[in-house]
């Protein structure tokens, strides 16, 4: 779907991309509708796994999917050349933008805590000394968690040289980003339009954590992972956790470096399980029994719309010819990559880890295929 979106954004292709999309819309809905519960959901998602990882050898791949207030999970691969063992719901992955949707969360919290308002400027949460340009001064939180701040990608003073591509964030400070922010040049005027930035949620959960005086990792623990049990999600793993932690392979095979978050921490620096991550999915479905239900709610509610779609607090939201909505983000580093939806109208949702990827590959697969299997799970049991 996005791949025809990006399409249908250059020039000339525009109309041949939006036919496109609404005859591909259409015959997806149709053969949705048509599903019959066969009760074959693991035997599927087993072939799945196994098709994945016939040409990644040495991944691991975790595919947990939610049905109906229930988990089920399966384990595909091996941990580590080390261990030969297929990982399970306690294995740790890093879970790259999938952190995006914890300080989507965060950021509702503290609206409904009083704390912030979705329509307030970062001028009112920054730093007295970082003088912001007049062209950035009309940014709100709200733009920042949609992507329409106008901010671009990256900060153009992140070093992203080959000396230090195997970890590129983790040096990155808050004074650089306020360095950068000074003299920055927005790609266009707030709010317009919405353009993937890991800047601008790194720089939301920046002012997150400032306003709450508390680092962005406590702030997720306190205000997200507490609330819901989630007790294997951070930034710092524990001894026992890096025990558990597969370790990540680009898209050659070879064992990476694990990718270490400062300041833009917010944008991609959690660390994960299927385990957590599947509560968090549970509580998405079930807002009105978690206790961070409003929160959950405002986060999932649609803030941005446009012809190319809908965006909540830093979820996408896709919408398939009336007949299935459901609210995704997915992840990469340098050798991980992750999905997470959940389909609210059938009480479905997806996790996928796998630790075979690279976040600038282009490699959509594994995207694709938590895609395909949330729309079987609201038709296909899992056995």
């Amino acid at each position: 779907m996005w791949i025809l979106v990006s399409v249908a954004a250059v020039g000339g292709l525009v109309l041949v991309g939006i036919i496109g999309l609404i005859i591909w819309q259409y015959k997806d809905a149709t053969r949705f509708q048509k599903q019959a519960d066969t009760h074959d959901l693991r035997v599927r998602v087993e072939k799945m796994a196994a098709t994945y990882l016939a040409k990644r050898p040495k991944g691991a791949l975790v595919i947990g999917v939610v049905q109906k207030g229930e988990t089920h999970w399966l384990g595909s691969g091996q941990v580590s050349p080390a261990n030969s063992n297929a990982p399970d719901a306690a294995t740790m992955f890093e879970v790259g933008s999938i952190t995006k949707a914890f300080t989507g969360v965060a950021l509702a919290r503290m609206v409904q805590e009083g704390r912030v308002r979705l329509e307030d400027t970062i001028e009112k949460h920054l730093p007295a000394e970082v003088t912001l340009p007049a062209e950035l001064r009309p940014i709100t939180l709200a733009q920042l968690a949609t992507h329409t701040s106008g901010l671009p990608r990256l900060p153009a003073n992140l070093d992203l040289s080959p000396a230090n591509a195997a970890n590129p964030y983790a040096r990155y400070t808050s004074q650089e980003l306020y360095d950068y922010l000074r003299a920055a040049k927005l790609d266009r005027p707030p709010g317009r339009k919405s353009v993937y930035s890991n800047l601008g949620v790194g720089l939301l959960g920046h002012i997150l954590e400032w306003r709450a005086g508390v680092p962005f990792d406590q702030l997720v623990r306190e205000q997200i992972c507490e609330p819901l049990g989630m007790t294997e999600t951070g930034m710092t793993l524990s001894e026992a956790q890096r025990v558990r932690l597969a370790p990540g392979h680009d898209t050659q095979g070879n064992v990476v470096s694990n990718w270490d978050f400062a300041v833009l921490a917010p944008a991609g620096g959690l660390r994960s399980c299927l385990d957590d991550l599947a509560k968090l999915v549970q509580a998405n479905l079930a807002t009105d029994d978690s206790p961070l239900g409003a929160a959950l709610t405002l986060a999932q509610k649609p803030h941005f719309e446009s012809w190319a779609g809908k965006l909540g607090l830093c979820w996408q939201i896709y919408e398939m010819a009336g007949v299935i909505t459901f609210h995704w983000h997915n992840g990469g580093t340098g050798g991980y990559v992750s999905f997470l939806a959940f389909d609210r109208q059938h009480e479905t949702g997806v996790v996928l880890l796998s630790n075979h990827g690279d976040a600038m590959a282009g490699d959509d697969s594994l995207d694709r295929m938590g895609i395909e299997l949330l729309k079987l799970a609201g038709r296909v049991s899992w056995e």
